[in-house]
């Protein structure tokens, strides 16, 4: 019997050793009281992460990461002191309403989609525990933070560029394809010559198009408002010196010879409050959670035993 309990005891050690060794091996990048994040572990954070954004993370955002893993480990004590709870009932809900997002509809290809992350469905409701918590703990810290008007207001005067909308144009467009053949573009560059001089005199462009394009000789229309810099090059210097109503001469592209005619034109300027209000509330808001989220961060990190280890996690470590 007495062998058995030393063996017994002695295989409790040899297991507490591996694991010992395991986060030795790894190396412990982050650690907040008792809670630690290995090597491992913020590997498993970066794969979420491209999951996320759809693309890789440079190796300068890798010690971001670090302070971001280290802060989330604040928090999550600070939920325990706070007694925050998150039930499972509450993560399923959330789980649900991830899939529904992600237009994800049946288990295969929800389980399919976690394997490409490099995560098991446990991982996940654990991570998305671990965020309700911090979320919840954190809007208790921060609690409201109110902003008015005039706040928003100076905001927008000094952020005016950010609002800025560049020179528009209203254009109605027509293009007559060309063919390989001998005498094609010469043909089409014709056709659109004629239909500028008939718009010269007087008729009516609209009606033009719609017989051009009804009849198969030319494909076109109403191409709306467009800002001039997102007109393709030879389309922003045929229209460069039209007024309103007037008719550009026929160019040529891969596409065809080209006519287009200039609706309207609206001066560059900037979007007004009314239509930017939100806009400038969400920016507001977030900047004033940072700040404040920063405020309480740091003074978690001067009650808990906090180590942060950057250099032990690199893109070869």
């Amino acid at each position: 019997m007495k062998r058995r309990l030393l063996f017994v005891v002695g295989a409790i050690a040899a297991a507490a050793a591996v694991a010992a060794e395991r986060q030795l091996v790894e190396g412990i990048v982050v650690r907040v009281n008792d809670r630690i994040l290995t090597v491992a572990d913020m590997r498993k954070r970066v794969t979420e992460r491209t999951a996320e954004t759809g693309a890789p993370m440079l190796p300068e955002d890798y010690p971001r990461l670090v302070a971001e893993a280290a802060d989330d480990l604040c928090v999550l004590e600070r939920a325990i002191e706070l007694k925050v709870e998150v039930a499972d009932e509450e993560v399923t809900e959330s789980l649900k309403g991830l899939r529904e997002q992600n237009r994800i509809e049946s288990d295969e290809q929800f389980e399919q989609t976690l394997k490409g992350m490099g995560m098991t469905l446990e991982q996940l409701r654990s991570r998305m525990h671990d965020q309700m918590l911090i979320n919840r703990a954190l809007s208790r810290e921060l609690g409201t933070l109110p902003i008015t008007e005039e706040e928003l207001r100076q905001r927008y005067e000094r952020g005016r560029d950010a609002y800025a909308v560049p020179e528009q144009v209203h254009l109605q467009h027509l293009v007559f394809p060309t063919g390989a053949g001998a005498g094609d573009e010469e043909r089409a560059r014709a056709q659109g010559q004629r239909l500028v001089a008939a718009v010269r005199s007087g008729s009516d462009f609209a009606v033009l198009l719609k017989q051009e394009t009804e009849s198969g000789a030319a494909s076109g229309g109403d191409l709306g408002t467009v800002a001039i810099p997102d007109l393709r090059p030879e389309v922003r210097d045929a229209v460069a010196a039209l007024k309103a109503g007037e008719i550009a001469d026929p160019f040529v592209t891969a596409a065809g010879v080209h006519v287009v005619r200039l609706v309207e034109r609206i001066k560059a300027g900037v979007k007004p409050f009314a239509d930017v209000v939100d806009d400038l509330r969400q920016r507001e808001m977030a900047d004033r959670y940072r700040a404040k989220m920063r405020s309480v961060v740091d003074d978690l990190k001067k009650r808990y035993v906090v180590e942060v280890h950057p250099e032990l996690f690199t893109p070869n470590s």
